[in-house]
């Protein structure tokens, strides 16, 4: 057995003894299946609250048949005719208790649809048409209302596509000269629409995110935001630095000074990522836990490209501060600027592109590029 191999079998031992490093290991695969076990038990879904704006003034005797009405019910329906939506719509009463809904969390947005709807877009009068109602933390809003429009052309699109064709002096003269009266163009023109509209040939759309392929393979993977990736990069740079700090610690203690000089450093190296190594094992398990695993090969060559990054990093401030003291004070540094400029809950880049380059300053900035 090699000295080097030695010291860090023995330092393994070490940490492993200390009860609460032990449970420091043990708490982070726990917690990731605990609360994964809690967001698959959670409905997988976004409530949104719609409702008919009421207006004295407006009169409609066929309120069923109504444009806002069918626009509404083909919302509160999709879930169930698409079978993948995440978004849940659901009929309130009016607009204010849409308000008290969205005010409440119980509903992450709301939509008021005037009446008389049909006839303010058979009139070109979009203003005021649909009121949306949103909290302020809200980010899913704008999704939504790519719900809510996609709809609105399902139930009205026939209908537009009908009055544009008519409209065609062409198609008018067309028809008289082939004696196609008024109702089998109409009929014509509506099969025509249900063919091109239904057959996906027309419009086709993906989201797609910052991650494996970059492409929701469900839509429901939006709701698991609980970071594991994240938090377990983080958690291996903070053990990466707390286990500088413990070999200076030993370094003053004079542990070393029996070994000829020239080993000194391989076994310093060694002792240095004994807890890292413990953290890397904690770190995997977690990542099997949480359901994070994108296959078997590249987790394990990234997280010990990774756990290598760390030892050296850490060893590199320890060089450079020299005193145990001053790492130990970085720690807090480094960890707040891992979880604020790093990808860990929110990509700061996308919002703030001046202060892009700041997560490349920290080490978890590059473990999660490769997901």
């Amino acid at each position: 057995m090699s000295e080097g191999f030695l010291w860090f079998f023995l330092s393994c031992k070490r940490y492993l003894k200390k009860m609460s490093f032990f449970l420091i290991l043990l708490t982070l695969p726990i917690a990731t299946f605990l609360i994964r076990k809690v967001e698959r038990t959670q409905p997988q879904e976004i409530r949104i609250a719609v409702c008919i704006q009421k207006e004295d003034t407006y009169r409609d005797e066929n309120m069923e048949d109504s444009l806002e009405q069918l626009l509404i019910d083909n919302l509160v329906n999709k879930r169930e005719t698409s079978g993948n939506s995440f978004f849940r719509f659901y009929q309130c009463e009016g607009e204010e208790q849409v308000k008290e809904q969205v005010a409440s969390r119980r509903a992450e947005c709301g939509y008021v649809i005037s009446q008389g709807l049909r006839g303010k877009l058979d009139e070109k009068n979009y203003k005021r048409s649909i009121y949306v109602y949103s909290a302020p933390s809200t980010v899913l809003a704008s999704l939504s209302t790519e719900v809510v429009f996609s709809s609105l052309m399902e139930v009205y699109g026939n209908e537009l596509f009908q009055d544009y064709v008519l409209e065609q002096h062409i198609v008018s003269e067309a028809a008289a000269s082939l004696g196609v009266d008024e109702r089998q163009l109409n009929e014509e023109i509506s099969g025509l629409y249900e063919k091109w509209m239904g057959n996906g040939s027309t419009f086709h759309f993906q989201y797609r995110q910052s991650g494996e392929n970059g492409l929701y393979k469900d839509p429901q993977q939006i709701l698991s935001v609980f970071p594991v990736r994240g938090l377990i990069a983080v958690y291996l740079l903070v053990v990466g630095l707390y286990s500088a700090v413990m070999l200076g610690l030993d370094e003053k203690r004079g542990l070393f000074l029996p070994l000829p000089y020239g080993r000194q450093r391989r076994c310093r190296i060694a002792v240095l990522g004994a807890p890292v190594f413990l953290a890397s094992l904690s770190g995997f398990a977690g990542l099997v836990s949480g359901g994070c695993i994108q296959g078997l090969g590249k987790e394990v060559g990234a997280m010990a490209a990774y756990c290598g990054g760390v030892c050296l990093f850490s060893y590199g401030v320890k060089l450079i501060c020299r005193k145990p003291e001053a790492v130990c004070s970085l720690i807090p540094l480094f960890l707040a600027g891992s979880l604020i400029f790093t990808p860990v809950f929110v990509d700061m880049g996308q919002y703030f592109p001046l202060w892009g380059w700041a997560g490349r300053l920290f080490l978890p900035w590059y473990y999660l590029r490769w997901f």
